[in-house]
C-alpha cells in the first residue's frame, strides 16, 4: 500500500513537471517550480559567456533571472548600453560595490576593486600621485616594458624558433612578462633579484586558483559556497589555501620594499626605491598604513595589471594569427609610420611614435570589444530604481552587467558584430571613430573607469610592435580556443602557437 502511494505521488509530480514545461516551453529560460532557472544555468556553465549573450539577444538586452525558492539568487542581467550608463554614471551613487560584492570578493579586502567612498577615492588619488612623479609617464611605461621584453621574452622566442618548439603563449606571457612587470610597477622590485620561500610559479598558481574560486561564488547559491567555507571543503578550501600561499608572497614583497626604502639615502634621490606605486603609501609617516592595507592595495592592482594584460594580449595574438589580412595591414602601418626603426629590436619607441599606429590601436580596441578582460560585473542598488529599459530593480537586488554581451549586440555594432574588423573604428573619411563608453564598456564607465586604461593600451602596443615585427605566429592545428570561466576572460586551454622568425 505504501509503495502504491509513493508511486502515485511520484507520478503526480511527474505530470506537474511535464505540464509546467509544456506551458512554458516557449519561454527564454524555463522557470521550474522550487528550482527556478538554476537547472538551465548549471547546464550552461561550460559556455557561460555565450549563454548570457544568447539570453541578452532574445530578451532585448535585459533579463530577470529567478533562482531557487528562498535561495536569494534572483538577479537582473543586462547589456543594454543605456542601462549600463544609468548604473555606472547617471545613478552612480545608487549602485556602490556594496556588501554583497565585498562578501564575494573578500580576498581583495580593502583594495580599490572592492571599496566605495573614501577608500576608493584615496587609492585613485595615490595612483595619480604616482603617475605624476614621472615627467613622462607614458615613456616610463614603454621603457620599462621594452627592457623586460628584450631581456627575457625575445631570447625565449628565439630559442623556440630554432628548436621548432610549440609555445603556450598564455603561460609564457604570465610567467615571463605580465606577472614580473606588475610586481615591478607596484613594488619597484625586480623578482629576478630576490629569493622567496616558494618558487614564483607556486604563487602564480595560487593566484589563478583564487580567481577560479571567486567565479564559482558568482554562479553558485550563496548558502552553498558559504557552507563550503564553513566546512572547509571543495573550492572554498582551495581558496583558503591559495590565499595563504599568495599572501605569503605579497607580505614578503612588502617587507623587501620596506627594507629597500630604509637603505636608501634620501639625498641621492634613488630612483629604484621610488619606483613602485606602493612607495607613495609607504612614505606616509604620521599615520603609516598597515601591512594588511598595503597587501589589499597591491592585490587589487596586481589583479588588474597582470591578468587583464595577459588576456588582452592572448586574444589579440590569436585574432591576428587567424586573420592574416589584418596582420599584413598592421605590419604595413608599422613600416610606414616608423620607418627604419621598425626593424631595430633594441630601439626604444617613444610614446608619440606609438600614437601614430592607429590601425594597430583599432585592432586592439576590436580585441577588447569581442573579449573584454573583465567580461561581467555586478552591483547592488541601495534604493529601488527603474532602468531606461523599463525594468524595475529592488533595493539590494543583484544587478549583473555583461560587458561581453554588449560587444556582440547587433543593435549596437551591426550585423557583423561577431567579426574581427578593425575597420569599424574608422569613419568614411579615415578618422578614428569615438565610441561612447556605454557602448564600448571594456574599460568600464563613469567614475570607475579603469585607472590603467592608457597604461594598458601602451603596453599592448609595445608588445604587439616588438613581437609582430620579428615573429610570425600560427595556432597549432586542432588546438581548442575558448574563454575560461574565471573572473578574467583568459583562454581555457591556453594558446598553443608555432613561431617562426620573419625574414
Amino acid at each position: 500500500m505504501a509503495m502504491l502511494i509513493v508511486g502515485m505521488v511520484l507520478f503526480a509530480l511527474l505530470v506537474l513537471v511535464i505540464h509546467h514545461w509544456w506551458r512554458h516551453r516557449n519561454a527564454i529560460v524555463t522557470n521550474w517550480p522550487i528550482l527556478g532557472m538554476l537547472p538551465t544555468l548549471l547546464y550552461n556553465i561550460p559556455r557561460m559567456h555565450d549563454f548570457a549573450t544568447e539570453l541578452m539577444r532574445r530578451s532585448g538586452g535585459t533579463f530577470e533571472f529567478k533562482g531557487p525558492l528562498f535561495s536569494g539568487m534572483d538577479f537582473i542581467i543586462t547589456c543594454d548600453p543605456l542601462n549600463l550608463q544609468h548604473i555606472t554614471t547617471t545613478k552612480f551613487s545608487n549602485y556602490p560595490k556594496g556588501k554583497e560584492f565585498r562578501e564575494v570578493f573578500d580576498v581583495v579586502g580593502d583594495g580599490i576593486l572592492n571599496v566605495d567612498s573614501d577608500l576608493w577615492r584615496l587609492q585613485r588619488k595615490m595612483f595619480q600621485i604616482w603617475t605624476r612623479r614621472h615627467l613622462n609617464f607614458d615613456s616610463f611605461v614603454v621603457t620599462t616594458l621594452h627592457r623586460k621584453v628584450v631581456n627575457d621574452l625575445i631570447p625565449f622566442l628565439n630559442h623556440a624558433t630554432e628548436t621548432t618548439t610549440e609555445v603556450d603563449l598564455q603561460v609564457t606571457l604570465q610567467r615571463m612578462i605580465t606577472f614580473d612587470n606588475a610586481i615591478l610597477f607596484i613594488f619597484g622590485l625586480d623578482l629576478a633579484s630576490y629569493s622567496f620561500k616558494s618558487p614564483k610559479l607556486e604563487y602564480q598558481k595560487a593566484f589563478n586558483e583564487m580567481e577560479e574560486a571567486l567565479f564559482q561564488r558568482h554562479i553558485l547559491p550563496k548558502s552553498y559556497w558559504k557552507l563550503q567555507r564553513w566546512l572547509q571543503v571543495g573550492t572554498e578550501r582551495k581558496l583558503r589555501i591559495a590565499r595563504e600561499k599568495f599572501d605569503e608572497f605579497i607580505f614578503q614583497c612588502i617587507s623587501l620594499k620596506r627594507e629597500q626604502m630604509r637603505h636608501t639615502n634620501s639625498e641621492t634621490n634613488n630612483e629604484e626605491a621610488n619606483f613602485g606605486m606602493l612607495t607613495v603609501y609607504m612614505e606616509e609617516k604620521e599615520k603609516p598604513y598597515s601591512d594588511k592595507f598595503l597587501r589589499d592595495v597591491a592585490f587589487s592592482f596586481l589583479a588588474a595589471a597582470r591578468d587583464t594584460l595577459t588576456a588582452g594580449l592572448c586574444w589579440f595574438f590569436w585574432l591576428v594569427a587567424t586573420h592574416p589580412d589584418i596582420e599584413i595591414k598592421i605590419l604595413e602601418e608599422m613600416k610606414e609610420k616608423l620607418g627604419g626603426n621598425c626593424n631595430n629590436l633594441n630601439y626604444n619607441f617613444k610614446s608619440e611614435e606609438l600614437s601614430k599606429l592607429v590601425y594597430l590601436q583599432a585592432a586592439i580596441y576590436e580585441t577588447f570589444r569581442l573579449y573584454p578582460s573583465l567580461p561581467f560585473n555586478h552591483r547592488t542598488p541601495t534604493k529601488a530604481d527603474v532602468f531606461p529599459s523599463g525594468h524595475h530593480v529592488k533595493p539590494k537586488q543583484m544587478v549583473m552587467t555583461s560587458v561581453y554581451s554588449t560587444g556582440r549586440m547587433e543593435e549596437v555594432w551591426g550585423k557583423d558584430c561577431l567579426e574581427f574588423k578593425p575597420e569599424r573604428w574608422f569613419s568614411e573619411q579615415g578618422e578614428f571613430v569615438y565610441v561612447p563608453p556605454h557602448k564600448f564598456p571594456a574599460f568600464h564607465i563613469g567614475p570607475r573607469t579603469c585607472l590603467g586604461k592608457d597604461m594598458a593600451l601602451i603596453q599592448m602596443k609595445v608588445m604587439a610592435l616588438t613581437i609582430l615585427k620579428n615573429y610570425h605566429f600560427q595556432v597549432v592545428e586542432g588546438h581548442p580556443v575558448s574563454p575560461n570561466l574565471t573572473i578574467i576572460i583568459n583562454l581555457k586551454y591556453g594558446l598553443k602557437m608555432r613561431i617562426s622568425k620573419r625574414s
